[in-house]
C-alpha cells in the first residue's frame, strides 16, 4: 500500500474504512483523543483532526485513547515498512515484553539493540522514521492495552495484573493506564460487563486468561487451520472447527495457546494457558505472530492483484491469506530439514517420532482436550536424531550441526539467510521455507518446490521462467503471500496434475 495523503486518510474515517485500521490513528484535537479509522463516533470536522502513524506516537503528542475504539487498535506499523524492517523486529520484540520489567530491573533500549545487533541511536531512529514514536513509547503503549484487555476480561487483583501486563507495580498500573486512557483502572474494569470476566483458574500454578486478538479483514482463518492440522503433532497442536490449539513454550514456563479463528468479523477470541503470569504479553505476540496477525491484507491483495492479474481468482476465493508461522526460527528449520524431498505427512510422522521419544509432558492442570504434552526443543531433537530421523546421513549431520549452533533469529533477513546458506545441508529451499514461517519473511518463494510448480504451471505462471524467484518476481515486496495462494491453490488440484513425485511440508 502507498502512503496516503492527508485526504486520503480524511476519507478513510469519513468511511469509517476499517481496513485502514493499525495502518495511522486519527488524533482529534478538539477532545485530546485519538481513534481508529474505523471509529464509530462522529467524523470531526477536516480542521479538527491530525493523523499519527501509530498509537504510541499519539500518547507521545499528548493524546488519550478512545473509549469506544482505542483499546481495540492493532499496533500498527507504517504502510511503507517491509516487515523484517528493523522497526519491525523491534515492535515484535517489544510486544512480547523485552523492555517489560524483569527480575534485574527494567530492561533498557540499550540492551534491545545490542539483540538487534544495531546502536540505540539507530534504532531510535528507525522507530521515529516509520511510527513517530521511540521504543520507550511503544512499550508503555503494549503495556497498557496488555492492562486493559486483563481489566475487561478478568476478575483478577490489581497487583495480578500489574504483572502480567508489565507494568511492574500497581502504581505503574494506575499512572500508565490513567495516562492512556484517561481514567483509571477501576474506572475502566467497572465500566465492563461483569459477564465478560473470568477468574484465575482453580487449579494451582495456572492462570487461564480469555482476551481477544485484533485483526485487520479480510482473514483466512479457514486456510491457516488446514495448514496447521495438515502439520499438527498429536497431543501438540490441534484443529477442530476452526479452533487452534498449541502447547508451546515462554520465557517463563509452559503455556497452551486456543484461538477461534472462524469468527468473521472483529477480534478473534483467544485463549491462553499460562504457567506464569509474566509470561501473557510474550503469549500474545506469538500468537499473532502465527497467526500473521500484523498483515495489510487490503494493502497486499492490491499488490498481488496489480502485479500478478493471473492470481485475480484465487485473491477473490481466498482473500486475507495469511503466512502461518512456527514458535521459533530453531524450530521451522527443523522442520524444513526434515522435510526435504520427502511428503508433509512423512515429515510429520518423523518429527511425531521425536515427540514420541523427546516431549515433555504438561503439568496436568494446564492439559486441555487433545493437548498434553510440548514439542522437544530442536536442540535435543537434533542433538538426537540418529534415534529418530529416517532418512539421509548427511541430513541428519545437518540437523545436528545446525540445532546446536542456529544463527541469532534477530539479525536482518538477508544477514539470516546468507548465514543460513553459508551452512551444510542448508540450500535455497530450506532457508526459504524457514524464513517463511520462523521469521514472517513475506519475500522470498522456496526454490525447486515441487507443489509449488505444480500450482505456477497449472495457472501458466512458471511457464519460460528459470526459478520461481523469478516467476514471482513481479509481486515483490509480497512473493511469500502469492506463494501460499499457490501452495492453496496446489491443494484443489485433481491427484494426477499434483506432480507428487517430491513434496515439501
Amino acid at each position: 500500500m502507498e502512503r496516503l495523503t492527508e485526504d486520503q486518510r480524511y476519507a478513510a474515517i469519513s468511511a469509517r474504512d476499517a481496513r485502514f485500521d493499525g495502518i495511522f490513528f486519527t488524533c482529534v484535537r478538539s477532545t485530546g483523543i485519538f481513534c481508529l479509522p474505523s471509529c464509530p463516533s462522529r467524523t470531526p470536522r477536516r480542521d479538527r483532526v491530525e493523523f499519527a502513524p501509530s498509537a504510541a506516537a499519539a500518547v507521545e503528542r499528548g493524546y488519550r485513547a478512545c473509549k469506544r475504539c482505542g483499546p481495540l487498535a492493532p499496533p500498527g506499523s507504517a504502510p511503507a515498512e517491509a516487515a523484517g524492517s528493523l522497526s519491525a523486529r523491534a515492535l515484535e520484540l517489544i510486544a512480547a515484553g523485552a523492555l517489560d520489567p524483569g527480575p534485574e530491573g527494567t530492561a533498557h533500549v540499550a540492551d534491545l539493540a545490542q539483540r538487534l545487533h544495531v546502536t540505540e541511536r539507530t534504532l531510535h531512529r528507525a522507530l521515529v522514521e516509520s511510527t513517530g514514536a521511540g521504543a520507550v513509547s511503544h512499550a508503555r503503549m503494549a503495556r497498557a492495552r496488555r492492562a486493559h484487555d486483563l481489566l475487561t476480561s478478568t476478575s483478577w487483583s490489581m497487583a495480578e495484573i500489574a504483572t502480567a501486563s508489565g507494568v511492574g507495580s500497581e502504581r505503574q498500573l494506575h499512572e500508565t493506564v490513567t495516562r492512556i486512557y484517561g481514567r483509571p483502572p477501576s474506572a475502566i474494569r467497572d465500566s465492563a460487563p461483569s459477564a465478560r470476566r473470568t477468574a484465575l483458574a482453580a487449579a494451582a500454578d495456572v492462570a487461564v486468561v480469555e482476551a481477544r486478538l485484533t485483526v485487520r479483514r479480510p482473514f483466512d482463518g479457514q486456510g491457516l487451520a488446514r495448514w496447521f492440522a495438515a502439520r499438527a503433532i498429536p497431543g501438540v497442536e490441534h484443529v477442530e472447527d476452526l479452533r487452534w490449539k498449541r502447547a508451546v513454550r515462554l520465557p517463563h514456563g509452559p503455556a497452551v495457546l486456543e484461538v477461534d479463528l472462524a469468527v468473521p468479523k472483529g477480534p478473534l477470541p483467544f485463549t491462553v494457558r499460562l504457567g506464569d503470569l509474566k509470561d501473557m504479553a510474550a503469549a500474545v505476540a506469538l500468537a499473532r505472530r502465527m497467526l500473521d496477525l500484523e498483515a495489510d491484507p487490503a494493502g497486499i491483495d492490491a499488490g498481488l492483484r496489480a502485479s500478478l492479474p493471473v492470481l485475480g481468482p484465487l485473491l477473490e476465493a481466498r482473500p486475507g491469506v495469511r503466512l502461518p508461522g512456527s514458535p521459533s526460527l530453531t524450530e521451522a528449520l527443523l522442520w524444513a530439514v526434515v522435510g526435504q524431498q520427502i511428503s508433509t505427512d512423512r515429515a510429520r510422522a518423523l518429527l511425531t517420532g521425536a515427540t514420541d521419544l523427546l516431549g515433555t509432558a504438561l503439568p496436568e492442570p494446564m492439559r486441555c482436550e487433545r493437548i498434553h504434552r510440548l514439542a522437544p526443543e530442536p536442540a535435543l531433537a537434533g542433538a538426537r536424531a540418529e534415534e529418530w530421523f529416517r532418512g539421509p546421513g548427511a541430513r541428519r549431520q545437518a540437523l545436528s550441526s545446525l540445532l546446536a549452533d542456529p544463527p541469532d533469529p534477530h539479525l536482518a533477513l538477508p544477514e539470516l539467510r546468507e548465514q543460513l546458506l553459508a551452512r551444510r545441508g542448508i540450500g535455497p529451499w530450506t532457508a526459504d521455507y524457514a524464513l517463511l514461517r520462523g521469521a514472517r519473511a513475506t519475500d522470498v518463494a522456496p526454490a525447486r518446490d515441487v507443489a509449488l510448480l505444480a500450482a505456477a504451471r497449472d495457472l501458466g505462471l512458471a511457464v519460460g521462467f528459470p526459478s520461481m524467484q523469478t516467476a514471482l518476481g513481479a509481486a515483490s515486496p509480497w512473493r511469500s503471500y502469492a506463494v501460499m495462494h499457490l501452495w492453496h491453490h496446489r491443494d484443489t488440484l485433481p491427484a494426477d496434475r499434483r506432480t507428487l513425485r517430491k513434496d515439501r511440508s
